[in-house]
């Protein structure tokens, strides 16, 4: 429930990993995010895309009308592949940062910090970078469902 006493069960979330080694058949971390998701939610779809810019932004345009959340697990790293931050940045119409410094704060230890987890937002659309540690899903998530609410409330109030 969120601060104005509303709860939008009718939101569509796309559940994406970012990899160019895992299949839907062998993504936990996806998996374990589309699990907790159906917990409080009805709406929920996974798919998997290569670690590659145009795949990503690609998976987002083509499903931008069809979802009201995009959580893309996988390749917010720091290698030469880990382009999903980056990706959405230089589309994304505003991005909040503060996500991502909660997120790496409630992770604890030091690699966190390493983790170019963010949130954006993209024509009304609510899109999270997430790292794909399947460790990482449990603490996104008790994030994600405590302020998704209240940024959908936010995002469409006008």
């Amino acid at each position: 429930m969120n601060h104005h006493g509303e709860r939008h069960y009718n939101l569509r979330f796309i559940v994406v990993t970012v990899s160019s080694t895992r299949t839907k058949e062998t993504d936990v971390s996806g998996k374990s995010m589309v699990n907790m998701l159906s917990k409080d939610y009805k709406n929920i779809c996974f798919d998997i895309v290569k670690d590659d810019e145009i795949e990503i932004l690609s998976s987002l345009f083509k499903n931008i009308n069809d979802y009201d959340v995009f959580i893309f697990i996988g390749g917010t790293g720091i290698s030469s592949k880990d382009t999903t931050s980056l990706s959405i940045r230089k589309i994304a119409d505003r991005e909040v940062i503060g996500f991502g410094e909660l997120f790496r704060n409630r992770s604890g230890g030091v690699f966190p910090y390493i983790s170019d987890a963010s949130l954006f937002i993209y024509k009304k659309r609510i899109i999270f970078t997430l790292p794909g540690s399947e460790d990482a899903q449990p603490v996104a998530y008790e994030i994600i469902k405590n302020i998704i609410d209240h940024l959908y409330y936010e995002l469409n109030k006008e």
